[in-house]
């Protein structure tokens, strides 16, 4: 096994990511051996890769685990696609026999900034880049008194978790949304604000927030690979209602790459821009991982899992990169559709 990549347990995009390096290596004819691994019985992941491992639950295993096998099959390269403050704090201990560990950051302190909206917002503004305008809300009296007296006259408000992924808790304000709209429609992410603020006033507690403008969009998913914080390759997706426009350039494209390169963005990340009602395209948020859309990135030419496969162990030079990405990308129109993909009842690729 001259090269071996290991993809430890991810998010939504683990079995892309693994279709897409293997793809994008046999097109190369680059032996390229991909390890998998997850905490769960996802067959339907784990039976994409060469071999496949099962994660310890124990958190205090899981070390052992890493190291293990590691040394046992000589990975060069561990992609971190969840933990990434477990793996940042192991770090030394994990690459001490020279394997790469991919986390997205290149430290702890960078991770912090991108999991809190508040904070990396006024990261990127103390460096020059435009953000959407936010106000931090920790109680039900402090968002009742911003809906009376709004930090933002004449516009229409959302609000969301500080903390969070996957769009989970926004919600959009609409003084004349229909009060069964939020039950009928939930994936619209409508409400009222007293029906949201009602809600919030019995709670238990309050996490925190933030109260926003609604911006009209459009909204921008930018796919980058970078190496602490240098961009080399780049795919824009803009979002325009069921379809997505695969792009390579734009004002949008180019704040994205602004704030990887500030977020010395380290692996396989996703910067979410977008469009205020100037027209002028604003920082949202970063994800230190890869997007849920990533693999779609292949479909205009540029295989960013497949790149970053490479790149990695030094099976391609930054400016071979580079070249890729400029030459290779195609525009494109996408629609993501719901796959129902085959179970396998059991593994023929497990090793331990």
């Amino acid at each position: 096994m001259a090269h071996a990549i290991w993809l430890t347990e991810g998010l939504s995009s683990q079995r892309d990511l693994i279709r897409n390096i293997r793809l994008f290596a046999q097109t190369l004819q680059v032996d390229l051996t991909i390890f998998a691994s997850h905490r769960q019985p996802r067959h339907e992941i784990l039976s994409e890769a060469d071999f496949s491992l099962t994660e310890p639950a124990d958190e205090n295993e899981r070390l052992a685990f890493i190291l293990s096998v590691t040394e046992k099959y000589g990975i060069q390269v561990i992609h971190a696609g969840r933990n990434i403050p477990w793996f940042e704090t192991h770090r030394n201990t994990i690459t001490a026999s020279g394997t790469r560990l991919i986390t997205g950051v290149a430290s702890l302190s960078d991770y912090a900034v991108a999991d809190d909206k508040v904070r990396f917002a006024a990261e990127m503004a103390s460096h020059g880049l435009p953000v959407v305008p936010s106000v931090q809300i920790t109680s039900a009296a402090q968002l009742r008194d911003a809906l009376s007296h709004s930090p933002f006259p004449g516009l229409p408000l959302c609000i969301k978790p500080v903390q969070g992924i996957y769009g989970a808790g926004f919600w959009q304000f609409d003084d004349n949304a229909p009060p069964m709209a939020m039950f009928t429609n939930p994936e619209r992410r409508i409400t009222t604000p007293q029906q949201y603020l009602s809600a919030l006033e019995s709670a238990d507690k309050c996490p925190a927030q933030v109260l926003m403008p609604y911006l009209p969009g459009p909204e921008y998913s930018v796919d980058i690979l970078a190496d602490n914080g240098q961009v080399l390759a780049a795919v824009a997706r803009r979002k325009d209602g069921s379809l997505q426009y695969l792009e390579h350039e734009g004002a949008a494209f180019e704040l994205a790459c602004a704030c990887a390169r500030v977020m010395k963005a380290d692996g396989l990340v996703n910067v979410q821009p977008r469009h205020d009602h100037h027209g002028q395209p604003l920082l949202l948020e970063i994800n230190m991982r890869p997007s849920g859309g990533i693999g779609y990135t292949a479909l205009s030419g540029v295989n960013l899992p497949g790149l970053f496969a490479l790149y990695s162990p030094g099976l391609l030079s930054a400016d071979e990169v580079r070249e890729y990405d400029r030459t290779a990308f195609r525009p494109a129109i996408v629609r993501p559709l719901t796959e129902a993909v085959s179970y396998p009842s059991s593994l023929n690729n497990v090793i331990h």
